[in-house]
């Protein structure tokens, strides 16, 4: 919020926001992206993290250099990464990353900031 304070509504009540669009998306892990997070896994102030690109990789260590975010190894929560692993893929990502979890040379892990 703009006075520094926050709301949290957990993940389970967020879902009745979901858009119709979203309930149906093919792109699970937002396999287009620099980095993508989601609200799978074990941990409740831990949430998945993917990088896929090296300026995504950058930006993950530049986080962590400023103490901004703490990370974890995905094996950590090996429900989420095999949730993760389990979902279909889009032929465009396939393409791009060579089939592979990662194009940055990275696994899944889990970041909390």
């Amino acid at each position: 919020m703009r006075d520094g304070s926050y709301h949290e509504v957990p993940l389970k009540e967020a879902h009745a926001w979901t858009r119709e669009g979203c309930k149906q998306c093919p792109d699970f892990s937002a396999e287009h992206a620099d980095i993508s997070t989601g609200g799978i896994g074990a941990f409740a102030d831990w949430t998945i993290t993917v990088v896929r690109t090296d300026k995504g990789r950058e930006l993950m260590d530049a986080m962590v250099a400023a103490s901004s975010i703490e990370v974890r190894p995905g094996a950590d929560d090996p429900g989420a990464v095999e949730l993760l692993k389990a979902r279909p893929r889009q032929p465009q990502a396939l393409a791009r990353d060579g089939g592979g979890a990662k194009a940055a040379g990275g696994q899944p892990c889990l970041m909390s900031s």
